[in-house]
């Protein structure tokens, strides 16, 4: 059943996943695991209070474990996003220490950063003698290289405990939600620590929601993302949260400038899937023909771009997010293979079209991944 949501008053009616977790993989002590915040089943109003009790619980914890933290720094996937960057400054506003990014910022991130008057987190290399929170991924092939797993003390996080999970050899704080962003998690996090986010750090949540589930579009959106988006505006005074939206994806849209090859890399990560090293790269944007007509320039830097990452499968997908549809692009026959399997044959004009694919996370990911599988 699912509710209709009016700010944040039902909330505390939706399940969530809170994890207190250690692995010499990744083991995690499961704080609360009532169901999925979509599609959720009706819940008594004293279950309700346990779930939000352990929530806070948790969150209050990991702020007590993290004051001891030396020289604390916060840091997402080797290749920002949005969503990163906002987690990173979230994070260490919340629980302190540095936010920190692996490298620059892409344009829509920028137009955010702009828009509400925020500033970058620093570009940090070296992290020697550094305490690190990780924030938006959990697997190893998106770790920011120079971080020592010994010094990871933290992960905050939506994304699924994939076949490459960050191999941490000591006991640390972990928690994974199925939310649409991890923005959202740490909006939720502040609201149980009773922290009033900054206006503009309210602004750089709320862009991060809106990118992450396609402004609340994505099969990734959850009810709690939806009462965020409209907490998280009305703090930082945007009235018309589809125009924001959709000028982040104009930003996001306009690759001109780009090179083939910057294109692929702007929102790309790696996974293991089925024992394959496999690189998917998206581009969100509302003028898909733009890349279209440029389908075999990106394709060739595809070939480029495989070669030197020495990766067994390289997958290109231009979403439309205006019609909801996916072109998903191939280097060579094998990578072709794989795009076949997994979304079928659907092929025009050396692209295979998927109709109603735009989440990597949720649907392109989780499809290539049972192809190489299976």
């Amino acid at each position: 059943m699912r509710y209709p949501v009016s700010g944040l008053q039902k909330l505390d009616e939706y399940p969530s996943v809170s994890f207190s977790g250690v692995l010499t993989g990744v083991v995690l002590l499961l704080l609360g695991l009532m169901g999925r915040a979509l599609g959720a089943q009706e819940i008594s109003s004293s279950a309700a209070g346990q779930i939000k009790l352990a929530n806070g619980i948790a969150v209050n914890y990991l702020k007590k474990e993290l004051e001891s933290s030396q020289n604390l720094v916060w840091i997402g996937h080797k290749i920002p996003d949005t969503d990163s960057v906002s987690g990173s400054l979230l994070a260490a506003f919340i629980y302190g220490g540095e936010p920190s990014i692996p490298s620059k910022v892409n344009p829509e991130t920028r137009f955010a950063v702009e828009r509400c008057n925020a500033s970058d987190p620093k570009i940090i290399e070296d992290f020697s003698g550094k305490t690190v929170g990780l924030v938006d991924f959990n697997q190893s092939t998106q770790l920011p290289g120079g971080i020592d797993p010994d010094s990871i003390v933290a992960i905050i996080d939506h994304h699924a405990i994939g076949g490459s999970p960050v191999n941490i050899p000591n006991v640390i704080n972990i928690e994974v939600r199925p939310w649409g962003s991890t923005a959202t998690i740490l909006a939720d996090h502040a609201q149980l620590l009773g922290i009033e986010l900054p206006v503009n750090l309210a602004c750089m949540g709320l862009a991060a929601i809106l990118s992450d589930t396609v402004n609340l579009t994505s099969p990734t959106t959850t009810e709690y993302d939806k009462a965020y988006v409209q907490n998280l505006a009305n703090r930082a005074g945007i009235d018309d949260v589809n125009k924001f939206a959709e000028n982040m994806l104009l930003a996001k849209s306009d690759l001109g400038g780009f090179s083939a090859t910057d294109i692929i890399l702007l929102d790309y990560k790696n996974f293991e899937f089925g024992g394959k090293k496999v690189g998917i790269g998206v581009a969100e944007t509302l003028i898909p023909q733009e890349l279209i007509n440029r389908r075999y320039e990106l394709k060739s830097a595809m070939e480029e771009i495989k070669k030197e990452k020495n990766i067994d499968h390289l997958i290109f997908a231009i979403v439309d997010t205006r019609e909801n549809r996916s072109y998903l692009l191939w280097s060579d026959d094998q990578d072709k293979d794989v795009v076949v399997a997994a979304f079928g044959d659907q092929e025009v004009d050396d692209m295979v079209i998927a109709e109603g694919v735009i989440s990597r996370k949720r649907q392109i990911g989780p499809a290539i991944q049972r192809a190489l599988e299976n």
